[in-house]
């Protein structure tokens, strides 16, 4: 039965409706309503072909798969962004758990409308994709890997072993120097990392540390923390085939320059740490692991590199902020994993480091192919945001051409 038209808020939530134009949005509200389904209701079958693609807007949905498991979609839960298992034939058989509104929409539509005005998706860091590709719809590897998001199997990278067990121990308000030490010595490179940023630029005190417990006391608990993390990343960053080590390798250094700009810019900020700021570059791009490691074990997946590109711009910040749940985190990384490459992001606060990571990334790009790709970084409402927040007004955050140095040291850490 149909029962209403798509909200706005609704249509800005969908994928890949959301990145529609208006007119296109305002089309499929105007022509396209909801249906109200009872409980128990079948969908579709596994084995079973059709032009529809399925979203589920409230109630829940349980999907069977061949080998009878199952996976509850839940409306207003990230899975149910996604078509619900957008594969021809089916691979499951949904059945409606509860009363559920449920939206339908022809592919062909939905290619037609995409294909008549091809959105603005943004950018990766690599490369811009070609407006003329193919829509999201022809993506063979995007609707994998939201499908496996919607069957809970896509592949979240684990945090590194020693900045779990260092984060884990920093929660407990009795933790001392020493037992930080402890787990930390585990690991002599790490230990040896921790040494040489105590007594690089960022920190450096009157004498020459040369062993870990002062490096911790100059440091801070929370610094070590951040920092390890830090230190640990690379580890996350690993592919097997030769074009998607080639994409690794391109967002390690993307990341590891624009994690030294967000160190040496927050120590010219009020209320900024290096340490974090440092940890935040390394991360903003952390969601397109799951998309490269998916990528890397499904190669027939893979018809050319635009669809690879049209992924990661469409999926890192969505998983992004997964992985930064997963890895408990604070809630301010995920708004760094979500907002990273939104270069107009708009916010009534003071600086923070969503803006940290949005100027540094526009600045990594000077004297690069990326440069006329993107905003100027004085143009973007974050670089202002963060200039008022220098702690001297005369100062600035351009720090590519005086910090050079510091910048080089700084990378160094992560060779």
């Amino acid at each position: 039965m149909s029962i209403r038209s798509l909200t706005n808020e609704e249509m800005n939530m969908l994928f890949p409706i959301r990145n529609l134009p208006d007119n296109s949005k305002s089309h499929i509200q105007s022509t396209i309503k909801t249906e109200s389904v009872q409980a128990n209701t079948t969908i579709f079958n596994a084995g079973s072909q059709d032009e529809q693609q399925v979203y589920l807007l409230e109630g829940k949905i349980c999907l069977t798969l061949s080998n009878n498991d199952e996976r509850v979609i839940e409306g207003g839960q990230m899975e149910s962004r996604f078509p619900i298992d957008n594969k021809n034939p089916h691979s499951a058989t949904a059945i409606t758990k509860t009363s559920s509104t449920i939206f339908y929409i022809t592919r062909s539509l939905l290619d037609d409308l995409m294909n008549e005005q091809l959105p603005d998706i943004g950018h990766d860091t690599m490369s811009v994709i070609d407006e003329s590709s193919e829509s999201l719809l022809s993506n063979q590897l995007y609707f994998d890997v939201t499908q496996d998001m919607q069957a809970g199997k896509l592949e979240l990278p684990s945090i590194p072993e020693t900045a779990s067990k260092v984060r884990k121990a920093i929660s407990n308000p009795n933790i001392s120097s020493d037992g930080i030490a402890k787990i930390t010595l585990q690991d002599p490179a790490i230990t040896a990392q921790l040494i040489r940023v105590a007594n690089s630029p960022l920190f450096r005190g009157r004498e020459k540390i040369e062993s870990l417990p002062p490096a911790i006391t100059r440091l801070g608990l929370k610094a070590v923390a951040n920092l390890i993390s830090s230190f640990t990343m690379r580890m996350v960053f690993n592919a097997s085939t030769p074009e998607i080590k080639t994409f690794i390798s391109q967002l390690w250094l993307h990341s590891r320059d624009v994690a030294a700009i967000c160190a040496v810019i927050a120590k010219k900020l009020k209320g900024f740490d290096p340490d974090k700021a440092m940890l935040a570059g390394l991360v903003h791009d952390i969601g397109a692991i799951p998309v490269l490691t998916h990528a890397d074990k499904h190669p027939n997946l893979l018809s050319n590199k635009k669809e690879l590109r049209q992924t990661l711009n469409e999926l890192t910040p969505v998983i992004g902020k997964m992985v930064m749940d997963k890895w408990n985190f604070t809630e301010e990384f995920s708004e760094i994993a979500t907002h990273a490459e939104q270069w107009n992001h708009q916010s009534n606060q003071s600086g923070d480091y969503t803006d940290l990571i949005i100027v540094a990334q526009l600045l990594s790009f000077k004297n690069t192919p990326e440069q006329d790709k993107h905003p100027t970084p004085s143009s973007v409402p974050a670089y202002n945001r963060l200039t008022k927040q220098l702690k001297d007004p005369e100062d600035s955050i351009d720090v590519l051409e005086n910090s050079q140095e510091e910048l080089a040291l700084i990378k160094q850490l992560f060779s």
